[in-house]
């Protein structure tokens, strides 16, 4: 079989180049493995062929065939810094969704260590930050949100970035209320509500803030917050959590027929939920229509 001419490597390229645009990434994959096929022997441009590859598998949530796809690329020492980085990034995130957090951390670390605009690195301090404060590394996870933040919020924030900038106020705002700084915590989240893009985007602030009701013992306040997120967003991502605030709530007011009505559904919904021992002393209360003794705090 003849190898073939110049013009068919071009050619075949812009019809990669072409398929990558309109999002027929499957279509610009084979494109590009035919053209992979045949420069092997091209030092110079294999290792840009072979980024564009990783890239289609990476956008095919083929998340292996990204990763073996850029560490092919990473192994040239003709990248410069920018593709090198994209190569590092994009295998942490690859390493990220397929469920590999610690492989994840580090690659997406020796990305940030290549000298590109800080800019470019925006998402990689966010990812970073998540895949940190998912883990409970809260310490680590805060330094990266803040650059993210810095990154995210320079100027008004595009519509594509502004839930990124959002989700980076939620995890520093919980990160201050673990850390025993409720100030910055109610800062950052009254923050998260006021540049919420629509009132159900609302919902995860105030969920911040109802964590410092609760702490603070601020029951109407409390109340009136978990009401409000429930109005927002029926569909609220916690509510459990939001149905034992309400009830405890409910029982610091001594409104005991508001109790009577949710308490059930609580322990009948969540069994075994992340509350539980805190079902006595709510039955107890409920039962003898009284604030129980005092104890532990529930």
């Amino acid at each position: 079989m003849n190898s073939p001419t110049p013009e068919d490597l071009l050619r075949t390229l812009e019809e990669a180049q072409a398929a990558f645009a309109k999002q027929e990434y499957r279509l610009a994959l084979a494109r590009y493995q035919w053209v992979e096929r045949h420069i092997q022997d091209d030092p110079e441009n294999l290792p840009v062929i072979q980024i564009e590859i990783g890239w289609s598998h990476y956008l095919l949530q083929e998340y292996p065939d990204a990763i073996r796809y850029f560490a092919k690329a990473l192994q040239s020492p003709r990248l410069n810094p920018t593709q090198r980085f994209d190569c590092l990034r994009l295998s942490g995130f690859s390493y990220e969704f397929a469920g590999d957090p610690e492989k994840a951390s580090a690659f997406l670390q020796d990305a940030l260590a290549q000298e590109v605009e800080e800019t470019l690195k925006r998402y990689t301090y966010f990812e970073l930050g998540k895949i940190c404060f998912a883990q409970r590394r809260l310490a680590e996870a805060k330094a990266p949100l803040l650059k993210a933040r810095q990154l995210f919020g320079a100027g008004e924030a595009p519509a594509g970035e502004r839930e990124y900038l959002q989700t980076t106020l939620y995890y520093l705002g919980f990160i201050a209320f673990f850390e025993g700084d409720p100030g910055e915590a109610e800062k950052l989240f009254r923050e998260y509500v006021e540049k919420a893009p629509d009132l159900k985007s609302q919902a995860p602030g105030y969920f911040g803030l109802a964590h410092l009701f609760y702490e603070r013992k601020e029951y109407p306040a409390l109340l009136d917050v978990c009401d409000k997120i429930l109005h927002l967003d029926a569909d609220f991502y916690d509510k459990e959590t939001l149905a034992f605030f309400l009830c405890r709530g409910y029982l610091e007011l001594q409104m005991w027929e508001e109790l009577e009505m949710f308490l059930p559904n609580l322990i009948e919904t969540y069994p075994e939920g992340r509350y539980q021992a805190a079902y006595p002393q709510l039955q107890w209360a409920l039962r003898h229509r009284r604030l129980p003794p005092r104890g532990p705090e529930a």
